[in-house]
């Protein structure tokens, strides 16, 4: 079994002490699944059957870490709806949260003596199915163990609902951040780009910023003269407001979608790994499509990938096999993404709460660079709204609280938006702090595209910016060949298809950055097949480097 660092042996350590029954209230990054786990490898049979309940994003995550802490114990997923559930005296069932409200009844017969619920918030409304499914689940086990990397709720209520899945039973509250537990961990940086617009997305949002101005100053003045309080008018329209403003967003991400892959690209090319977040499905696929234009590999895991097609975009990403992975909400849970140290928003989240969990997925226990977030903006639109709601939210949490440990639903933050809207003022000064000057998603700014890979004959790596690892990651991340490595005075020449394939004086250069040029070729006719280019990869000689 792997060693535990101290923080995490003395959790395990307060759970067993604790009779295997805790809250769990960890940042995103600490652990917590290999604490959960070690406490049940330790304790051995005595807990098991056990259950673990978790979002879809993590289910086959969960049954690798299972591995690696818990050897030698049977893991099963639960896949679908359909599919038959073995019966397992010692070992270990893993369920989403969505399959968890159709077959939680299954589980009552099986014997189950430890439930494990990650990400709990999700069971945080009595009224939900999947909460009284856990709630009846939960009742039925001597032993619980309850995680949340954000355990923050919007009332006490809410926060009751959880703790209730105790019953009478006593408990602790195992609560780490980050910051306390690794503080060799780089810090992370937020930065802003500057997003130009298409001109008909941006009078299509000209437009429809309009008309909600006139909607919003018609129903404020109609309740006001009602005799409501202006606070209690906002709150009162939010509900409306959040799918009215929804809709503005959605809008300005269409027209951001070019700017973020202008930067993706420059990151890409500098051999930077990038995770992309975007909440809408048209925006996702918008990203996908430029970055296809511009020849750069990519996973996604949105709300259509399955759990075991989500963990495998997560080890290719993780395991440098590409450079670009992309993600909806669904992904900004659980996963642990830290081969990257760059993380774009195209959109921005609701809360504070949210776009730090995001944030989190890359800067984690095994970080050893500094992290940057980079946020895609338009100036003197709803973005510089929502960022300084934002950013005033996560000073107050910050500074007046001490921790994370409360946050608030978008429709508190639509509220703030109602009613700051008349008194918000743009200028320049005030909504461009900190974005870098130069404008992206313009004709001028854009990249051509990466040079396909039978075209590709060697590419130069100059020093300092490239090692032969690094360079060598470089090729495979993009899907170039390399067929053996040089180096050279200045860096490093890795040859990715045998020269003899190509014509004489047929090399051009092809400037990706300042330090690395890719030479590409014209590929020799076969005699027997003119039409045909010679495929090179009955001549590569792949070497283990």
């Amino acid at each position: 079994m792997h060693t535990l660092r101290p923080f995490q042996r003395e959790d395990v350590d307060r759970i067993t002490a604790a009779d295997h029954r805790a809250l769990i209230a960890s940042a995103p990054g600490t652990g917590k699944t290999i604490v959960c786990l070690s406490a049940i490898a330790e304790a051995g049979l005595n807990l098991l059957p056990a259950l673990i309940v978790c979002p879809a994003s993590v289910v086959f995550n969960w049954k690798i870490e299972a591995k690696e802490w818990a050897p030698g114990v049977q893991v099963h997923c639960v896949e679908d709806m359909t599919s038959r559930i073995p019966r397992m005296d010692f070992g270990i069932y893993v369920i989403s949260w969505a399959l968890l409200t159709l077959r939680w009844q299954e589980f009552v017969s099986r014997g189950i003596r430890i439930i494990i619920g990650d990400e709990i918030h999700y069971a945080k409304n009595r009224d939900a199915l999947r909460s009284q499914a856990m709630a009846t689940l939960a009742a039925r086990v001597n032993h619980l163990l309850l995680l949340s990397g954000t355990p923050i709720v919007n009332d006490t209520d809410e926060l009751d609902a959880i703790k209730s899945l105790f019953g009478e039973r006593k408990f602790v509250m195992v609560r780490r951040l980050l910051e306390d537990v690794a503080p060799d961990i780089p810090p992370k940086e937020r930065s802003y780009v500057r997003a130009q617009l298409p001109r008909h997305i941006a009078t299509r949002y000209r437009s429809a910023e309009e008309d909600f101005a006139s909607w919003l100053e018609r129903e404020l003045a109609k309740r006001m003269d009602d005799g409501e309080a202006e606070e209690a008018a906002s709150r009162a329209l939010a509900a409306e407001g959040l799918i009215k403003i929804g809709y503005l967003r959605r809008i300005l991400a269409a027209g951001k979608i070019y700017a973020a892959a202008d930067l993706i690209g420059r990151l890409v090319r500098m051999g930077e790994p990038v995770v992309v977040f975007a909440e809408h499905k048209a925006v996702v696929r918008g990203i996908q499509r430029l970055l296809i234009r511009q020849r750069i590999p990519y996973v996604t895991v949105d709300g259509a990938a399955g759990p075991r097609a989500r963990t495998i975009a997560v080890q290719k990403f993780q395991k440098n096999r590409v450079p670009v992975f992309i993600g909806s909400k669904a992904a900004k849970e659980g996963l642990t993404l830290h081969a990257a140290r760059h993380l774009v928003f195209v959109e921005r989240y609701w809360t504070p709460a949210e776009e730090e969990q995001a944030e989190d997925r890359i800067r984690r226990i095994g970080q050893t660079f500094r992290t940057k977030i980079w946020f895609v903006t338009v100036d003197g639109t709803v973005d510089n709204r929502i960022d300084q709601i934002i950013d005033r939210k996560r000073h107050i949490v910050r500074i007046a609280i001490g921790a994370k440990v409360v946050a608030e639903t978008p429709e508190d933050v639509v509220a703030a938006l109602i009613s700051d809207w008349g008194k918000f003022v743009v200028n320049g000064a005030a909504t461009t702090k900190g974005i870098a000057n130069e404008d992206l998603g313009t004709p001028v700014a854009q990249l051509p595209p990466l040079p396909k890979k039978g075209d590709v004959a060697l590419a130069i790596f100059k020093r300092p910016r490239w090692k032969a690892k690094t360079s060598v990651r470089w090729m495979r991340m993009r899907g170039y060949d390399v067929d053996h490595v040089q180096e050279t005075d200045k860096g490093w020449r890795i040859v990715s298809n045998p020269l003899a394939a190509f014509g004489d004086g047929t090399f051009k250069p092809h400037p990706i950055t300042k330090d690395l040029t890719i030479y590409v070729g014209e590929r020799k006719k076969n005699e027997d097949n003119p039409h045909n280019f010679v495929p090179a990869s009955r001549k590569i000689k792949k070497r283990k480097l």
